[in-house]
């Protein structure tokens, strides 16, 4: 994904660490050291993305944000507020003021090219009328355009961290169909493409766009959960359970009946060490639902 990011930080070092982190994204990067500089910047040419420290000197990033959110041909510029991790004043000043997402410090590189990419992808797929959950073309699996396996385990360690981090609740759900040779066998090409195009279109319907779905391996979904604990993952496993009992998550007639195995695992209610252990522990779980 081209872009142009403009990085504002007034510490010399952590602006220099952002924008090579940027650059190695593969990501255009200017930069600038105080408020005006970032006004004068934006006015000349408006980045795609603007990373922007809360501490600024002479115009401050809240002054920056009501100039930027008040002017019709700059509101729509993204903005990544960065403060420091126990910050949360200004972190929900800067998301009342209009900013997209947050980075705090000590900074992790792949969580500062994890949160650019989110936000640029998020603002891209609004701007096209995307649902926020469909990945990019190039990410997506062709059969049935969840996520690729490639995609969930960055996206795996990403959750993981950020709900370690900051004490969010995370799930991870797995969806198997566990007669999945038969249903390829029983199909006119041999292969369960159809079944598995009409399943992923359901679970979709069954998650929120912030959610992630992916298709984990021939006859298997992963899906993401962030922000969501046990009790909120129970009403998603609900909602499943309902559509496979009565056929509507496949919508079309299907023979022979899918058998759908599901498993669920929520943060912080299991602890788990890593987004590659998350998923294990989910998948040891799964348990025929039809």
């Amino acid at each position: 994904m081209s872009a142009l990011v403009l990085v504002a930080d007034p510490d010399p070092f952590n602006l220099r660490l952002l924008h090579e982190a940027c650059e190695a994204a593969g990501y255009d990067v200017v930069t600038a050291a105080d408020g005006p500089e970032v006004l004068a910047m934006v006015a000349r040419r408006p980045p795609d993305l603007l990373m922007l420290d809360a501490n600024m000197s002479e115009v401050d990033a809240f002054e920056i944000l009501r100039i930027l959110k008040a002017d019709t041909s700059l509101e729509n510029i993204p903005v990544l507020l960065v403060t420091d991790e126990g910050d949360l004043d200004s972190r929900r000043r800067g998301i009342e003021l209009g900013a997209e997402d947050y980075l705090t410090r000590p900074y992790r590189v792949f969580e500062i090219q994890q949160r650019v990419r989110n936000v640029l992808r998020a603002t891209r797929q609004d701007r096209l009328g995307i649902p926020e959950s469909t990945p990019p073309a190039d990410q997506r699996d062709p059969v049935t355009g969840a996520g690729t396996p490639s995609q969930l385990l960055i996206s795996l360690d990403y959750e993981h961290t950020r709900a370690e981090r900051y004490g969010h609740p995370l799930t991870c759900m797995v969806v198997r169909i566990g007669n999945a040779t038969a249903i390829a066998e029983a199909s006119e090409d041999g292969t369960t493409d159809r079944v598995m195009a009409l399943i992923g279109a359901g679970l979709r319907d069954c998650i929120r766009v912030v959610d992630h779905l992916f298709r984990l391996r021939r006859d298997e979904f992963c899906m993401l959960l962030p922000e969501t604990d046990g009790q909120g993952a129970g009403y998603v496993l609900r909602r499943l359970e309902a559509q496979v009992e009565s056929g509507e998550l496949w919508e079309e007639p299907v023979t022979p009946r899918p058998v759908v195995e599901i498993a669920v695992t929520s943060m912080p209610a299991t602890i788990v060490k890593s987004g590659d252990d998350l998923l294990r522990q989910t998948r040891h779980g799964l348990r025929a639902k039809s």
